[in-house]
């Protein structure tokens, strides 16, 4: 047993680690098996990734800067609390893209992600270690490795920007368990400054304790309102310094968004664990099943073995446990710790949707929103965990089942292997589409100039499910991809329409209006414009082709007429060498 709140408390872990390590070429194996899985299961195709909605914004400046500028851009960016006052969430984003783009170009913006990620695999696998041993930790690092609720992980926006954050909440829990209270209060402090989704899960920090008794009421008191504590002045501090995502919050939405998302959050990163095999199941075509077999063999033979002195338990003895006090006490250790860490890993579950504002519905399944199940990895994969192993304990008593349960968690597992590969391939389409796009596009706009907008019907457009590909960044990427020499508020800018547009666009002036109800973009690129100055862009015959004129009710409105060109007089941007075809 783990004293709580004594000197031995250290002690005692670094006893139970000692004990756990006996066997460390088992533990680094399965450290390299889950890594290894997570880079076929997300990284696979990374060499053919791109550059997706947010990233547009950041990272092709992050790639131009000498590394002296880019500390000082980083410096000035952390003293003014830029970034929604938690500026460091883009400051890693800036230094880590730089840092690879500098090793790599491109591929290594996505390997220094893979490794900050891989980093988060091994601390989450060491901290389930440390508190109920080399199966459990095992099982749920595979459900981890795998879990889909969020499909972002390979998005250099959240694996640079927001995997770091993971990162100091995991390094925050170890220094708690090692006694180390103030340097993981500092830890769990410094998340509030960069992306603060997964700080409430660090509340369960004292549940990893034992035993579990009244000694532990008092310091869990303390430690929640240390927490609470940290909330508050950062919450006041972002007011103070007037944080729009703070200020425009009413007291209803404060109270009622977490506790809404509190109870429909997990059920959707816990019913992804089933959802995610089953699409995987109905979109199998050779690829995946040259994932899904191998996989499903390799994880069969390894969980088969590393479970393999696992204990038979006896499903009657639990179910009167239920009712029957003495029946309770009886209860292996096994099941008693298994019992625990399924209460912490719900806890852990559900505080990791309370700070979730900024998206409303729990309920996406897809694209970049899915960021809103980000910090509940954890959670999720020890609540999988646990179930998965008391399963293989109640079928421990007989290798025929004990074999059967084995082979379904290892062809469900193997199955979310595949949906990954779905998820990489949209990323690969995504960027296939960017550069088709603009490519096309280009020689259709050179005469864009000064205050000229280029308006682009959805139909010309493809999509992609997980990521956006042309989508509400499109204003960015212009600008980017030439050099040109007035301000960018004023350069020629491209806009991806809303659907039904047409009912919508015509002002009482007879422009033209940009805005959310007429397009996908970014709000700073909104405004009314004369049909002089526009260019739109339309499908036909699977091609792009530029529109002369549109009827709308019954009027005729025409649009810029083919001028001289501009955009081959200018230099090329730093944008043109990662998205124009070199055949182009």
């Amino acid at each position: 047993m783990v004293e709580f709140a004594s000197e031995r408390v250290t002690t005692c872990w670094h006893t139970t680690w000692k004990m756990k390590t006996k066997n460390r070429s088992a533990i680094i194996l399965d450290l390299l098996v889950l890594i290894g899985l997570f880079w076929v299961v997300r990284y696979w195709h990374s060499p053919h990734f791109g550059l997706y909605e947010d990233d547009l914004t950041i990272i092709p400046s992050a790639f131009q800067y000498s590394f002296g500028a880019l500390m000082h851009y980083i410096g000035q960016y952390i003293l003014n609390l830029s970034g929604h006052a938690r500026p460091l969430s883009d400051s890693f984003i800036y230094l880590f893209s730089w840092i690879g783009w500098q090793a790599f170009g491109l591929w290594g913006a996505y390997f220094i992600g893979f490794l900050i990620t891989a980093a988060n695999i091994a601390l989450f696998y060491w901290l389930i270690l440390r508190v109920a041993g080399r199966p459990l930790a095992l099982l749920a690092g595979f459900a981890y490795v795998l879990f889909s609720a969020d499909t972002t992980q390979v998005f250099l926006t959240h694996s640079l920007g927001i995997q770091p954050s993971i990162t100091l909440i995991w390094l925050a829990l170890h220094s708690y368990l090692s006694n180390r209270r103030w340097l993981s209060y500092l830890l769990a402090f410094i998340v509030l400054f960069s992306y603060e989704l997964p700080f409430l899960v660090f509340l369960a920090a004292p549940l990893f304790l034992r035993p579990w008794n009244r000694s532990l009421i008092k310091p869990l008191i303390i430690h929640i309102l240390i927490i609470i504590a940290m909330v508050i002045a950062v919450y006041l501090l972002r007011m103070a310094i007037g944080e729009g995502r703070t200020t425009g919050l009413s007291i209803q939405e404060l109270l009622v968004t977490p506790i809404l998302h509190m109870l429909q959050g997990p059920l959707v990163s816990l019913g992804s664990y089933l959802y995610r095999p089953f699409l995987a199941s109905r979109a199998i075509n050779l690829e995946l099943v040259l994932v899904i077999i191998p996989v499903f063999i390799f994880i069969y033979m390894y969980l088969h073995q590393a479970t393999k002195d696992t204990p038979g338990i006896d499903l009657r003895l639990i179910v009167r446990s239920i009712k029957d006090h003495e029946a309770r006490v009886q209860l292996p250790e096994e099941v008693k710790s298994l019992g625990r860490m399924l209460i912490t890993g719900l806890v852990m579950l559900m505080l990791a949707y309370p700070l979730t504002y900024t998206v409303q519905s729990m309920t996406i399944l897809n694209g970049r929103n899915t960021r809103v199940h980000t910090a509940a990895v954890a959670g999720a994969a020890i609540v999988i965990g646990v179930i998965l192993l008391l399963l293989i304990h109640l079928a421990a008593s007989s290798r025929f089942w004990k074999a059967l349960v084995c082979s379904i968690i290892a062809f469900g597992f193997a199955l979310s292997a595949g949906y990954g590969f779905m998820i990489q391939r949209d990323y690969v389409h995504a960027w296939e589409y960017q550069r088709d796009f603009w490519t096309e596009l280009l020689p259709l706009i050179q005469d864009a100039g000064d205050y000229n907008v280029i308006l682009v019907d959805p139909q010309a457009l493809k999509d992609t499910r997980q990521i956006g590909a042309n989508y509400w960044n499109l204003p960015r990427v212009l600008y980017q991809l030439y050099d040109f020499p007035s301000d960018p508020s004023i350069s020629p800018v491209v806009h991806r329409l809303e659907s039904g547009w047409e009912g919508r666009i015509v002002n009482y002036n007879n422009e033209f209006d940009v805005d959310p109800s007429t397009v996908y973009s970014v709000p700073s690129f909104y405004g009314e414009y004369a049909t002089h100055d526009i260019i739109l862009i339309q499908s036909e015959d699977g091609k792009l082709v530029r529109r002369d004129s549109v009827v709308i009710d019954g009027v005729t409105y025409r649009f810029k007429p083919l001028t001289d060109p501009v955009l081959s007089s200018l230099p090329r941007g730093f944008l043109y060498q990662l998205l124009i075809d070199p055949d182009e």
